[in-house]
């Protein structure tokens, strides 16, 4: 790299670098999309470098919605090595696959832990194997995961997922929880790893200050909060805290609109939702509920490719 060159490329807030072209705009440079071997070195090991797409999920604008690592590998790396780089890029979820049978095995990790089930990394995923040629547009993107097999299907400009359902069931309310919250909920009840509550309004869902020390403590992946939207864009609006996950806030969650969906369809008897998640960075997800399924969908956009240089 020449020194003019050098002073084109700066450090993004999650510290990559991110490309710049000659008139200062940001634009992402082709890298190879599958891990690769070393030619000239000879500790292999040590030496592979791996892709990263970092794509902003459930949106069509970049720097919006919920960004995701995605590395396309060429086979299986172990666990440990995988949590490190998820720590290393400190997004909400990193997701690693590589080719398996028909279709990809396919791991999310956050900064901290391994998750079951992420619906934002999953479409990332799938729009990263479209968007680099790994698939042809008319190809079904499919995922073995440890929530079982996970189809993505092109839709026009979406992306259309095909999950299993959550299903809610009703629960006294913690005060622990509705003190973390500073709120007292209309509705409370366990989705899964999560607990889901309905708030009094889409006012009190996107006021929401929550202490996050508090929710942190108490035993559950996660807490979602929903209500009605006030706009009729949307049918609601949701948001989604996991500090004890390592993660305060998610941008936007599409595993907890498998179990939205099917609140939302048990209370306003319809199947199909518009829905809002109103963090700051925000994202719009579609969701259909379908015996027993959820199809959710979003739209993706890429906004940088890294290269991981070494392997420890």
């Amino acid at each position: 790299m020449t020194a003019a060159t050098d002073t084109r490329r700066r450090k993004s807030s999650r510290g990559m670098e991110d490309p710049v072209n000659a008139r200062g705009d940001f634009r992402a440079h082709p890298v190879p999309v599958v891990a690769k071997g070393c030619a000239r070195q000879t500790n292999c090991r040590s030496s592979m470098s791996f892709t990263l797409h970092i794509v902003d999920a459930f949106t069509n604008r970049p720097f919006s919605g919920n960004p995701a690592a995605v590395c396309i590998l060429s086979g299986p790396q172990d666990e440990a090595w995988m949590q490190l780089v998820a720590r290393e890029m400190n997004l909400s979820e990193t997701a690693f696959l590589h080719p398996v049978g028909d279709g990809f095995a396919l791991r999310w990790f956050t900064p901290t832990v391994e998750v079951n089930l992420c619906g934002h990394a999953t479409l990332a995923s799938a729009h990263a194997l479209w968007e680099t040629g790994v698939l042809s547009p008319e190809q079904v993107a499919k995922f073995q995961t440890k929530s079982g097999q996970l189809e993505c299907r092109r839709a026009g400009a979406w992306i259309e997922m095909n999950f299993p359902s959550q299903t809610v069931e009703p629960a006294e309310v913690p005060f622990a929880l509705a003190e973390a919250l500073d709120t007292m909920p209309v509705f409370a009840g366990h989705a899964g790893p999560n607990w889901l509550v309905e708030v009094v309004s889409d006012r009190t869902v996107r006021e929401l200050r929550p202490n996050f020390r508090s929710l942190a403590e108490l035993p559950v992946q996660g807490i979602i909060v929903t209500a009605r939207s006030e706009s009729s864009e949307f049918d609601f609006v949701s948001r989604y805290f996991a500090p004890a996950a390592g993660l305060n806030e998610d941008p936007v969650t599409g595993s907890a609109h498998c179990a939205l969906g099917t609140y939302w369809h048990g209370k306003l008897g319809k199947s199909d939702f518009t829905a809002f998640q109103a963090s700051a960075r925000g994202g719009e997800v579609r969701v259909g509920v379908r015996d027993g399924r959820v199809l959710l969908g979003g739209q993706a956009v890429t906004t940088s490719r890294v290269e991981l240089i070494g392997r420890q």
